[in-house]
């Protein structure tokens, strides 16, 4: 036989053992047996590795599991079932039915399971270790779910719950309550109304009125509050408690009055009608105590203030030598009086120029300020009363913010009174030393303020400012 011909012979034999290998596959170890089985044995390393085909898919098992639940895999050198979703070592040798998708596995030839037996025990231990924890299952947590019945113990009796009831009011109770509410709410009008009342009860102490006017004053502040006081009567009685013959009820008085013309035309007139610049400046009188007192000046601030025919009336009854008198003291406690005066004096005077230099007049209303301003003789009469004097007296006081409101009314009237500054050596010397002073003062804050100029610092320009025009002036 020729070469090819034993290449033929040894063909023909390969593929009947092949087919022969098959057909018992296909049959399995009995004849008898009609199971069509396809059994494939793959080392469990790579198994796990391997991707599921279609097939594979449809042959899976739909039975719910937990991975909780499973026990471990442990491997002997027979064939065993493995679980759906259960875990296996590594290194096993694994089989699978491919029409029922059952797997099995078993140790490899010459394994002898020993180091499958550590790991074992090791899981058994982190099971034991969960078990004897306060931690439950997921599918014991869907069983309990299931069965799961109301505690008796939860479950509270009619008595029980009428005690429980007591506790709490009813809906029908709480909607009473809110209607009440309702019924109760004041408006601003209502609540001044019952104040005045109060104040004028018989038989009301001192106490209660003074309460009354107290309260009052918190409300006059809002504008149109304090026009309707005027409209139910209240404003009367205000102006006639300002004659009381209690000190407390006077400076309450004035208190209020104070807070309700501040900054409202309308209730200024009325008060300008009623006559209280002249009841304010006898409260200014020496006689009166000076708690009382600091309250008419603040009365008689807000009542002139950006009003230029109250202004007037203020010079025209003797407002100024009001003030004058003040300085005519020497008690110690009256100096916060001296102060606020000069202050007030410094903001009528920079209302005055501020309407001066209004070069062109825009609308009627600012025409007819400039007109009444121009009827305001303030200046001219501190010149008369000696007011040039007066103002830097107060330079003396030890505390800065008086000094500084000292010298910005003397900065303020330094053309009318440059004359009487630069004939006075004492203040020359006065403002020299304050100069140094401040200087000093301003160096340190400057240090202190990286630079930055602050409070002294202005101080001290003003007062560099003041001693150079007076230096410049013959």
């Amino acid at each position: 036989m020729t070469r090819l011909g034993h290449l033929r012979v040894f063909n023909f034999i390969t593929l009947v053992l092949f087919l022969l290998s098959c057909y018992f596959c296909v049959q399995g170890d009995s004849g008898d047996d009609k199971r069509r089985t396809a059994v494939v044995a793959v080392a469990s390393d790579d198994f796990d590795d391997r991707e599921r085909t279609g097939d594979e898919e449809d042959a899976s098992v739909e039975e719910e599991f937990d991975p909780e639940d499973l026990e471990v895999f442990m491997p002997t050198d027979t064939w065993q079932t493995i679980k759906a979703g259960q875990a296996i070592p590594a290194g096993l040798h694994v089989q699978m039915n491919l029409q029922t998708g059952e797997k099995m596995a078993k140790l490899m030839e010459g394994d002898d399971g020993r180091k499958y037996v550590k790991k074992t025990a090791a899981a058994d231990e982190d099971r034991k270790a969960e078990d004897e924890s306060d931690q439950f299952s997921h599918q014991e947590l869907k069983k309990a779910l299931k069965n799961f019945k109301a505690n008796q113990d939860d479950v509270k009796s009619p008595e029980e719950m009428d005690k429980i009831r007591e506790k709490f009011r009813s809906a029908e109770e709480l909607k009473k309550d809110l209607d009440e509410m309702q019924l109760n709410i004041e408006t601003d009008t209502q609540i001044m109304k019952r104040l005045i009342d109060q104040y004028q009860r018989d038989g009301a102490s001192v106490d209660e009125r003074t309460a009354a006017l107290y309260d009052l004053e918190f409300y006059v502040h809002q504008i149109d509050n304090a026009r309707d006081l005027i409209s139910i009567g209240g404003f009367d009685l205000i102006i006639k408690a300002l004659n009381d013959s209690e000190a407390i009820i006077r400076k309450e008085a004035a208190f209020v009055l104070g807070s309700a013309v501040q900054s409202n035309p309308k209730v200024q007139v009325e008060a300008i009608e009623r006559g209280a610049i002249q009841k304010l400046l006898h409260m200014m009188s020496s006689s009166q105590p000076v708690d009382v007192r600091k309250k008419a000046m603040y009365g008689i601030s807000s009542l002139i203030r950006h009003f230029p025919f109250a202004q007037q009336k203020f010079l025209h009854l003797g407002g100024l030598d009001s003030f004058l008198g003040l300085f005519k003291e020497s008690e110690t406690n009256i100096v916060p009086l001296q102060v606020k005066a000069v202050t007030l004096l410094h903001d009528l005077i920079v209302e005055q120029k501020l309407i001066a230099e209004e070069s062109v007049a825009t609308d009627e209303n600012t025409k007819q300020q400039i007109i009444q301003y121009q009827q305001v003789k303030l200046i001219p009469e501190l010149m008369k009363q000696g007011w040039c004097e007066i103002i830097p007296s107060l330079l003396q006081v030890p505390e800065h913010d008086v000094r500084e409101k000292v010298l910005l009314a003397m900065q303020l009237l330094l053309n009318e009174c440059q004359m009487n500054y630069h004939k006075d050596k004492q203040l020359i010397g006065r403002l020299s030393i304050l100069k140094s002073e401040y200087d000093q003062h301003a160096q340190e804050e400057l240090l202190e303020g990286q630079g930055e100029e602050d409070y002294f610092s202005h101080l001290s320009r003003l007062v560099r400012d003041i001693i150079s025009q007076l230096t410049l002036s013959p």
